[in-house]
């Protein structure tokens, strides 16, 4: 109807991968956890029970969409309370797709989300000139909408014409949202992403808030949902040393998937990480940031390789190699992939016995051919297991494959836009659509797996 829905959504579950790999992929089954329960899940495609979303006044579903703020005077809010199992959930993860009507650069239409005392979780508004986004203010029971009720907002430019996706973590324990604002289109626009502490406790109600003027408002695809992979705040104040290529660097950007985890979390992170990085013997090693790190012990050390390991193999630089029959580092084979990342856990071993080790197995590459990453994975999750390393498996137990061109576009990036990632990458760097989909919720589970 309007814009294509370019977010396929994660399902951390195991998916069936190429015989070669099978035994290995045995090998680091992630701990059964409880699935994400999905608490809303409303495309408006139809009347909603109850009617109009549970908004009193102002809204009507209508042509697969959820239109509120019709026919409000200034300053009038309507508001849509959330049931108890919403109110009592400690972390949640909310999508939704909004446009605006608004015509008038001093009309101004927007949303809430409030918790059960009034303090504010989200807001979203807009004139016709501005997007605007907030996530402090004064504490309002919604009963009204004045100016001195509203949110501290944070004011954009945009395209009024367009539909915007918002991507929301909302984690109660710790008092933060993580949030991502995009359009709502194939090769999509970052408007605002970041991490913020909130004085909500909960969320309890979503207010339709007609501040001043005219202006409807459209919702659609709203689905809220607990995460699998939540924390639930036990990793806060933990340390975390991240090592590896430029998908942990984060490429041409400074936040990636490592930072959103620790702002996430209120983990305390140090990035070694170096664009260009392997593995193996040719180039950057991955081995020399681990001695140059610190050398007082992380709680975690978060490390991926084999990418440019990848490109380096297939172009005959070295050999993927095959895994010592032992610990001592005599006996690896330096020479070739597999005897370098042996060398490279037993350098993190050696020098922080108490932290444990995460590897990230990164998503399946469409920038690398096929057949050496898979014999890179085969012989990294023998090694891994016969090290009792963790391993964060976004190649295996998400759906992110960058050999799908509408995955490619969608999730990875090559420049910024405005200061954020953008779309239609060769398939490497995650973007933040790419991160917070896919590569947050697997390092949290890895990081927090019995």
């Amino acid at each position: 109807m309007h814009a294509d829905h370019r977010r396929t959504r994660r399902r951390l579950r195991p998916t069936a991968v190429l015989a070669v790999v099978a035994a290995a992929i045995a090998l680091v089954a992630p701990t059964a956890k409880a699935a994400a329960g999905v608490l809303v899940d409303e495309t408006f495609s139809a009347q909603t029970s109850p009617a109009n979303f549970g908004f009193p006044a102002g809204a009507a579903v209508a042509d697969g969409v959820l239109n509120v703020t019709s026919g409000m005077r200034n300053y009038t809010t309507s508001v849509k309370a959330f049931d108890a199992a919403v109110v009592g959930e400690r972390t949640l993860d909310l999508t939704f797709d909004w446009r605006t009507a608004v015509a008038s650069s001093g009309h101004k239409t927007g949303v809430e989300l409030r918790d059960s005392q009034g303090n504010l979780v989200f807001s979203l508004a807009a004139t016709a000139a501005e997007l605007r986004y907030g996530l402090t203010g004064p504490v309002s029971d919604s009963a009204s909408a004045p100016d001195s009720l509203n949110p501290t907002w944070t004011r954009i430019a945009y395209d009024r014409a367009k539909w915007y996706l918002v991507n929301l973590h909302l984690d109660f324990t710790l008092r933060r949202v993580q949030y991502t604002i995009t359009t709502k289109e194939t090769s999509a626009r970052v408007m605002a992403s970041g991490t913020a502490s909130v004085t909500g406790r909960n969320l309890a109600k979503l207010v339709a808030c007609n501040y001043y003027g005219t202006g409807v408002q459209s919702i659609d695809n709203f689905r809220l949902s607990a995460p699998a992979y939540a924390a639930d705040g036990q990793l806060r104040g933990k340390t975390m040393y991240a090592f590896g290529d430029s998908i942990v660097h984060g490429h041409t950007y400074a936040r990636s998937f490592v930072n959103l985890t620790a702002e996430r979390e209120l983990m305390n992170l140090t990035k070694y990480a170096v664009n260009g990085a392997a593995i193996g013997p040719a180039g950057g090693q991955i081995i020399t940031q681990v001695r140059g790190a610190a050398s007082r012990s992380p709680d975690y050390v978060v490390f991926n390789g084999g990418t440019n390991d990848a490109e380096l193999i297939y172009n005959n630089r070295y050999r993927v190699g095959t895994m010592a029959a032992g610990f001592d580092p005599a006996a690896f084979d330096k020479s070739t992939y597999a005897g370098s990342l042996e060398t490279t856990i037993h350098a993190m071993r050696a020098k922080w016995p108490t932290a444990r080790i995460v590897y990230v197995a990164v998503h399946k590459l469409g920038s690398r051919d096929w057949n050496t990453q898979l014999a890179i994975r085969s012989v990294t999750m023998q090694i891994t297991d016969k090290w009792g390393i963790t391993v964060a498996d976004v190649f295996n137990n998400t759906t992110l494959d960058t050999r799908i061109d509408s995955h490619r576009v969608a999730y990875t990036f090559n420049g910024l836009v405005n200061g954020y990632p953008g779309t239609g990458g060769t398939g490497t760097h995650p973007n933040i659509a790419g991160i917070t989909d896919f590569y947050v919720p697997a390092l949290t589970d890895a990081l927090t797996r019995p």
